[in-house]
């Protein structure tokens, strides 16, 4: 049997061993990933003390591969596993992390050399590649040979142990601490995934953060044991939220008990939390299958209600001390905007800045100070609180008044454009909203956006709106009106600011189907109007309504003329804004 195995060697190579690993740490998750694409349950590491001979062993109990596997898939440098083997694994259904083919150098990265032992139940296969060899041969990577040793598994369990020999010295050796951080982050919460490193197997406390412990007997469920930890921004866990043990094993997937939906909690803040608590088996709290919890139980109730009192306190409490440390921090130039605002408003203006920079809690010191400025900005202006005052009284009322306060909305002239920006994102909502209204009529919608004309964009100015056709004549194009639809009424008439170009809106209820009448409507108003009007430019036509009617193709159209949907147009504005906002941060 040859002894002999070669690279085989795909053209993506030299691109792919261009990139490297951050730290010693993450070169290691690589091969603890190949453990996770075996199917293993376990996996063990041994980091000796730095300096010392002993190599670096990573060690699992998965499938394992054959020579045949080694041969043709291991040492086919870059191929993608997940295009040869599938996405998910064969035994677990795992998601396939490896994808790129070049983990098998990641141990490379931090040794001369690397020997790899994988059983399969039948065979026993050894394989050694020393890292001096590849880097000085003068032959191609693929007529390079390497040492395997292939022999009987003589009832030896699958699994792949890889030793790493003569570590580089002039790399940072992998600390314990460290990469149990990286491994929790991605693995901590996995229910059949186990890693122990220098025998200690990982655990909530593997996570810098506040770690919290508590127990208590609950009623209908037993004694109970809450361990979690509230972890910094920069260790945030891959997957986030509580774990339920019952009886020493995990049920369904990690979740927050109903923090999720409390109001004081900000969202950002629990991506931070991860943990789990044990209890005895209860009687009907679990699925037969044991895939998930029987939510009516009253003992999983007691169960919810002590997961959420204990952890909301301990994140309010973590949240509040991060905001009050941040805000001392630039309280002195809040404190100068707010002497600033009549007094009676003061406290207002303090509880609302305090509600939003909770929310930012975790950006840097700059951008709240940002975020700050601009709400203090907005504060400053009379406008701001009436339109809000409106806008809360109508909300909940009449269609008519909440299309009045969208109205005064578009009035507000906000002091900086990331405020304005915000700003439009809201009013962009209540439009929603008012769309959603099914008592909604034209006229309502034609009042929320009269004055909000740029959320059909930015360069078009107003001419006209609601104005009888000889008003609008006579006013804006000083010409004396001829024709016979004096009085009709053209919704809305901008004018292009720069191009010279008119466009003519006409709007129908949100629940209204565009049909010819309606475009052969707007074509009778634009006729009339571009007689009068001094340009080359023909006017363009946008109809809005619910939808166009099924059978009126776009193509089919006359030149000119469109028809959107109400939440089209929404869309639409709220993407440019949202740009905006972005480019602006």
């Amino acid at each position: 049997m040859d002894n002999k195995a070669h690279f085989l060697v795909n053209p993506r190579l030299t691109r792919l061993l261009g990139e490297t690993y951050r730290s010693s740490e993450a070169a290691l998750k690589e091969l603890v990933d190949n453990a996770w694409d075996a199917d293993a349950l376990n996996v063990w590491i041994e980091l000796p003390p730095p300096l010392m001979p002993m190599p670096i062993l990573i060690k699992d109990d998965g499938g394992g591969m054959s020579e045949e596997q080694i041969r043709k898939n291991y040492l086919d440098i870059a191929s993608d596993k997940r295009r040869r083997s599938g996405e998910i694994t064969p035994l677990y259904k795992r998601k396939v992390k490896g994808r790129k083919g070049i983990g098998k150098f990641a141990g490379l990265t931090l040794a001369s050399s690397m020997k790899m032992i994988s059983g399969n139940g039948v065979t026993r296969c050894t394989l050694t590649i020393d890292k001096t060899e590849l880097l000085e041969a003068n032959d191609d990577l693929e007529k390079i040979p390497l040492e395997m040793e292939v022999s009987e598994a003589n009832g030896e369990e699958s699994g792949c142990v890889v030793e790493l020999h003569s570590l580089d010295q002039s790399l940072n050796y992998p600390t314990p601490e460290k990469l149990k951080e990286i491994l929790f982050r991605e693995y901590g919460q996995e229910r059949l995934f186990q890693i122990h490193v220098n025998g200690e197997k990982l655990g909530l406390a593997d996570l810098p953060g506040h770690n919290v412990k508590k127990e208590k007997t609950l009623q209908g469920a037993g004694d109970a044991e809450l361990h979690y930890t509230i972890t910094d921004n920069k260790s945030k866990p891959k997957t986030a939220g509580i774990s339920l043990r019952v009886d020493g094993k995990i049920v369904g997937n990690p979740s927050f008990f109903g923090l999720e939906d409390d109001e004081e909690i900000p969202a950002k803040l629990l991506k931070n939390l991860t943990g789990e608590i044990s209890v005895p088996d209860t009687t009907g709290m679990v699925t037969a299958d044991w895939g998930g919890v029987n939510e009516s139980s009253k003992a999983y109730e007691n169960v919810k209600e002590f997961v959420h009192s204990e952890v909301k306190a301990k994140l309010k409490s973590t949240h509040n001390r991060q905001l009050n440390l941040q805000k001392a921090r630039i309280q002195k130039k809040i404190n100068q905007r707010l002497e600033n605002l009549p007094e009676h408003r003061r406290r207002f203006a303090e509880n609302a800045l305090n509600k939003i920079l909770s929310k930012y809690y975790s950006e840097s010191d700059t951008r709240v100070q940002v975020i700050a400025d601009v709400a203090l900005d907005a504060m400053e202006l009379d406008g701001y609180w009436e339109v809000l005052e409106k806008i809360n009284l109508a909300s909940n009322g009449e269609v008519l008044l909440f299309a009045e306060a969208l109205s005064d909305f578009g009035l507000v002239e906000m002091a900086h454009m990331q405020a304005q920006a915000h700003r439009r994102i809201e009013f962009l909502d209540y439009l929603d909203a008012l769309i959603g209204k099914p008592d909604t009529r034209e006229d309502v919608i034609h009042k929320a956006l009269e004055k909000n004309l740029w959320v059909f964009g930015n360069k078009y100015s107003m001419i006209s709106s609601n104005k009888t056709l000889k008003n609008v004549i006579e006013q804006y194009f000083d010409k004396k009106y001829r024709g016979d639809a004096s009085k009709n009424r053209p919704d809305l008439l901008l004018c292009g600011s720069w191009d010279d170009k008119h466009i003519l809106f006409e709007f129908k209820k949100p629940d209204i189907v565009i049909s010819r009448k309606h475009v052969s409507q707007a074509e009778e108003y634009r006729d009339d109007i571009e007689a009068h009007v001094n340009s080359d430019q023909p006017i363009e036509i946008i109809l809005l309504g619910k939808k166009r009617k099924e059978g009126i193709s776009p193509k089919n159209l006359a030149q000119n003329i469109s028809i959107h949907s109400y939440r089209s147009l929404i869309s639409s504005a709220r993407r440019e804004i949202e740009w905006l906002i972005n480019t602006l941060k």
